[in-house]
């Protein structure tokens, strides 16, 4: 019985010592899904048009809200498993029309998460728009939706 009542005592004055922080938030929207149908093996394909937007950001004083994105695979997934692989980094984007913070243009990549998007300090509100395009295949890839899945990042940073 006594030694409950140490680590009890001792649980209570170890976090005693620490200040507990608010929880920071953002309400975002980004693209969840991305898929490009490539039709000319030889042409760069472009995919819409999307955008990333985020709503109410509570953050710690002089955050700033960083966003960026990972390829979970070093290949798309091949329609009907035929034909050669499409490399992710041969997915590339063009940011336009930063709210809020600056866009960053980039290659996808499978090794590292790579910036898109940073806030200025204390943000409330942004947005960005983002055009992916896929590099021309070339010769040995089938034509066909091409399937990639991404992991996006979202990270409350003091810089």
């Amino acid at each position: 019985m006594k030694k409950y009542i140490c680590f009890i005592i001792l649980g209570i004055m170890f976090f005693s010592g620490f200040s507990v922080k608010a929880q920071e938030t953002v309400d975002i929207t980004l693209p969840a899904n991305i898929s490009f149908y490539v039709v000319k093996v030889n042409e760069t394909t472009e995919a819409l048009v999307c955008t990333l937007s985020y709503t109410d950001a509570n953050l710690d004083s002089g955050n700033h809200l960083r966003i960026s994105i990972k390829a979970n695979a070093a290949d798309f997934t091949r329609p009907s498993n035929t034909g050669d692989y499409i490399a992710a980094n041969s997915v590339s984007w063009i940011t336009s029309n930063a709210q809020g913070g600056s866009g960053v243009n980039g290659t996808l990549s499978s090794d590292t998460y790579n910036l898109v998007y940073e806030s200025v300090a204390n943000p409330t509100s942004g947005s960005l728009s983002i055009v992916l395009n896929l590099a021309a295949p070339g010769s040995g890839i089938r034509a066909g939706e091409h399937i990639l899945n991404c992991t996006w990042k979202i990270e409350s940073l003091l810089p």
